[in-house]
């Protein structure tokens, strides 16, 4: 199954984010799940929080779901809102590789 999580970062956790960025990125590198895509969006607006986005294929969704909590922004709160949810790919350049 094909997972994404869109988390929105919370403005005022910017020195927080910065604090934790590279445990954060050594967290996804040592996933033990699938990571298919990672990232950031371009960067927000004055005031606005970011947006990123982890896509990944897993068993089930509680295991991406276990996966998400143990993330050092999710723990510490850097993101103010995160959504994880069982995305069904149906077409595109990249659905013969999954």
């Amino acid at each position: 199954m094909i997972v994404a999580r869109y988390a929105m970062s919370d403005p005022g956790k910017v020195a927080e984010r910065s604090r934790l960025l590279d445990e954060h990125k050594a967290y996804l590198h040592g996933a033990a799940i699938r990571i298919l895509l990672s990232g950031p969006s371009a960067p927000p607006a004055e005031g606005k929080g970011s947006t990123a986005i982890v896509m990944a294929q897993v068993e089930t969704l509680a295991e991406f779901e276990t996966f998400s909590a143990g993330d050092p922004f999710v723990r510490s709160g850097v993101y103010a809102s995160v959504d994880i949810f069982e995305w069904r790919p149906s077409l595109g350049l990249l659905l013969e590789s999954l």
